[in-house]
């Protein structure tokens, strides 16, 4: 992949695109191949700020029939490749800050604990030696106005958090009156991301407070070859009927970090030293919070450490 390549898109991304700087992104893209295309498209989603590789193709680039030719050149060149590895798609709201509906945890922007080592475990994979690192992108139903300037926020917050990589895909103000509503706002955005990166399966993560869960049993309908697994964190008090329900159509709700990093192990989907890992960040995050009662942190504490039990119990 050539350096060359990406800070030339760059450039071309800012400000409006015209029709004959579409036509040199598409001549761009058209001159990579592979592997390499694959590896400068992720160089691209990498971007700090919401010029990502989603906003090139569905934002910057106006004229639909460039859009397909870019799109159909991806499908052409990730055909041959197989399964590279998984990209991880997150919720933020509850998922992994306590902001809305968690009990659990004091709410604001601080991890629940095991979080970040959770979606790193996923995006490292079963294997000592992934293909590529980096490949966790956010899902949010919050609104991407102001050009760009919520998306940019929510990637600095995360940034100060511990997640030094990631893209984001943010809402729209008109999905945001309602549960379905917003979850219409995140299929949509994932099947944009299942053209950018066909080459890739999914792993998606979210939670039972905002419409995740039927996110999650749509994109296990329609890509059902693609997402391998849905995890989500339970902060309504799912119950245990439901989530027996939701498991078999591969949708697995949890209460901890710690429990959803041993079902995912149970997939072959992390590594038991990613397990370990996320029981230790788990455990030692709890004695950075501030708790708001001493009742609550008592009752997370049990939570945590009968998980934790439990995983360490794998070997």
């Amino acid at each position: 992949m050539s350096e060359e390549h990406v800070h030339r898109i760059h450039r071309l991304q800012e400000g409006w695109t015209r029709r004959h700087e579409e036509r040199e992104i598409v001549d761009i893209f058209y001159s990579v191949h592979g592997e390499e295309l694959t590896q400068l498209k992720n160089a691209l989603n990498r971007r700090d700020d919401h010029h990502d590789l989603e906003e090139l193709i569905f934002g910057d680039i106006d004229d639909e029939s460039v859009r397909e030719r870019v799109l159909d050149h991806f499908a052409a060149q990730a055909e041959p490749l197989g399964r590279l590895g998984v990209k991880v798609l997150s919720d933020i709201d509850d998922t992994v800050f306590p902001m809305i509906h968690e009990t659990r945890y004091p709410r604001g922007h601080f991890l629940v604990p095991g979080s970040l080592a959770f979606l790193q475990a996923l995006d490292d994979g079963p294997t000592e030696s992934p293909w590529s690192r980096g490949d966790l992108t956010f899902l949010t139903a919050r609104p991407e106005i102001a050009f760009g300037l919520i998306e940019s926020n929510s990637k600095d917050v995360l940034r100060k958090a511990g997640v030094a990589s990631s893209s984001l895909l943010a809402g729209s103000l008109m999905n945001i009156h309602s549960k379905d509503a917003m979850a219409d706002g995140k299929v949509a955005n994932f099947a944009h991301y299942r053209k950018l990166f066909p080459e890739y399966g999914v792993v998606f993560v979210g939670d039972s407070g905002q419409g995740d869960v039927l996110v999650g049993q749509r994109v296990r309908t329609d890509y059902p070859d693609a997402v391998s697994a849905v995890f989500i964190h339970d902060v309504v008090d799912t119950p245990a009927a439901r989530r027996e329900e939701l498991a078999a159509s591969g949708v697995h709700v949890f209460e901890t970090y710690v429990g959803a990093a041993m079902k995912a192990y149970s997939l072959g989907l992390v590594s038991l030293d990613n397990v370990k890992r996320v029981v230790t960040e788990s455990l030692a995050a709890l004695d950075d919070i501030d708790w708001e009662t001493a009742e609550q942190e008592a009752s997370t504490r049990k939570l945590l450490q009968r998980d934790a039990d439990e995983a360490l119990a794998l070997g």
